[in-house]
């Protein structure tokens, strides 16, 4: 992905959303490079600094449903950034063919692995799972998963391979080189498929924790929750597994203390957390979509994950016993923290 994948925001733009929006005289407009689904603006007038979001990801009414819950989440504590409504109340504002959000900037930077407190992010993780489940409607407590097959990632890697084949840029080259590694894989661990099964606790969750999605100020504290386009009912060990693998990689000791925060607020036992852990590393050796996106949408913002889940992909392979143990940490008390929120 290049430094340059947002451009600048429209001047006539810049002063309809303002203007919409009753956030005063534009300033300054700045591009945000940083995010990968959704293009970003940072817009500064003379009555303070917004974040301006168009999406492209989301559709208006799920990023609605997202803006709405963010003053009952700050409420409860959270640190997340205050939407804005237009004059009508509606926190989305259509121009041309785009919608647009817009919130308060907040101040931090997006944290490293290293940087972060794991079990104290686990247990806010954990919090919210609670009061998510008080501020959202009623969730179910069990959901239906059922795993990718073999022969549809086959089927799919085999057509963009075909794809690839037809270019000479970079990435087709790479591809060309990942996709038959990725096929040789799949043939090794054709039959490790997790079952199709009812998987439990279940419940609101954010959808998206990583390090993007996190703000940290000076102290090294959390202070920015950002990006609710992906709220969502599901298991709360798919949550829990994919924000400790993606901000702590292949540091185990810190993937278990994330864990071991996160269940000091909602009871989910091993073999729950051990079965979220086969899902998600089956996730990763039969996903496509990064593919999908840039063959199918032209879309190259998400080639780097190509490169970077696959390179992960093969690491998990290798070290699948270690990854469950610290996926599976026990708790240090059985104190008052823990929540009946699941099921």
């Amino acid at each position: 992905m290049g430094n340059s994948r947002v451009p600048p925001l429209a001047p006539e733009v810049q002063v309809a959303v303002a203007a919409a929006f009753g956030l005063g005289r534009v300033v300054a407009c700045q591009p945000v490079q940083t995010g990968v689904m959704n293009l970003n603006w940072q817009l500064s007038t003379d009555r303070g600094v917004f974040a301006v979001k168009r999406l492209t990801d989301r559709s208006p009414e799920v990023v609605r449903a997202g803006q709405t819950l963010l003053p009952r989440l700050a409420g409860r504590g959270f640190p997340v950034a205050a939407p804005w409504t237009t004059a009508d109340g509606d926190s989305i504002l259509r121009i041309g063919d785009f919608a647009y959000a817009v919130n308060d900037w907040i101040l931090g930077r997006h944290p490293n692995g290293d940087d972060l407190d794991a079990e104290a992010l686990g247990d806010l993780v954990g919090r919210l799972h609670v009061e998510l489940a008080d501020l959202c409607p009623a969730a179910p407590g069990r959901m239906r998963d059922s795993p990718a097959t073999v022969d549809r990632a086959r089927a799919e890697l085999a057509r963009f391979a075909a794809r690839a084949a037809e270019s000479r840029d970079d990435f087709d080259r790479f591809a060309g080189r990942e996709i038959p590694r990725r096929l040789d894989l799949l043939r090794t661990i054709a039959d490790r498929r997790p079952p199709e099964a009812d998987l439990a606790p279940c419940g609101w969750t954010h959808g998206d924790l990583n390090r993007l999605n996190l703000l940290i100020g000076d102290d090294g504290r959390i202070n920015g929750l950002l990006d609710w386009d992906r709220l969502d009912v599901r298991p709360y060990g798919r949550e829990v597994v994919r924000t400790a693998t993606i901000l702590f990689g292949d540091d185990l000791e810190r993937i278990a203390g994330f864990v071991r925060g996160y269940r000091e607020r909602v009871p989910i036992t091993d073999e729950q957390l051990a079965d979220a852990a086969e899902r998600r590393w089956w996730e990763l050796a039969t996903e496509t979509w990064p593919l999908k996106r840039h063959y199918d949408a032209g879309d190259t913002s998400c080639d780097h994950l190509f490169t970077t889940r696959g390179a992960y992909l093969y690491w998990w392979t290798d070290h699948r016993r270690e990854v469950r143990a610290a996926i599976t940490p026990r708790r240090r008390s059985t104190g008052s923290k823990s929540s009946g929120v699941a099921r």
